[in-house]
C-alpha cells in the first residue's frame, strides 16, 4: 500500500468507482481510521492522476487534521492497513490536509468512508 504522491497542477480526474470494494473491506478500513489520531474524515473514489498512474484506481483519500504530523499519522494507517490483511488488493494512500484545493472534488465523489 503505497503512499501516493501528486505534484501540485497535476491534471487529476475524480469519480465513483465502477466496482467499489466489498462492504465488509469498507467497514474494516472505516473502523481501522476511526482508531487513528489525526484523521479527520475519509474517501475512497476512484482516481487517475495524469502522467502519475499508469490506470485509475481506487485511492484512500484521508484528510489530515492540520495540528497531526502527516506522516506519523500516514504510517499508522499504512500499518493498519497491512494489520487487515489486503494482499489481493493494491491501495494507494493519498493524505491531504483540510484545505487541500482537491477536497472539495473528493467530497462531491459521496465515496466517504468517515
Amino acid at each position: 500500500m503505497p503512499l501516493l504522491t501528486i505534484p501540485q497542477g497535476t491534471p487529476i480526474m475524480l469519480g465513483v468507482p465502477a466496482r467499489s470494494l466489498e462492504e465488509a473491506l469498507l467497514q474494516s478500513i472505516g473502523t481501522m481510521l476511526l482508531s487513528v489520531d489525526g484523521v479527520v474524515e475519509a474517501h475512497l473514489p476512484e482516481c487517475f492522476a495524469m502522467g502519475i498512474m499508469a490506470q485509475p484506481a481506487q485511492v484512500l483519500v484521508v484528510v489530515v487534521n492540520s495540528a497531526s504530523s502527516s506522516e506519523e499519522v500516514v504510517d499508522e494507517i499504512l500499518l493498519g492497513l497491512s494489520a487487515l490483511a489486503l494482499e489481493d488488493l493494491e491501495l494507494d494512500v493519498l493524505p491531504i490536509n483540510p484545505e487541500h484545493s482537491l477536497l472539495a472534488s473528493v467530497q462531491a465523489t459521496n465515496c466517504r468512508l468517515m
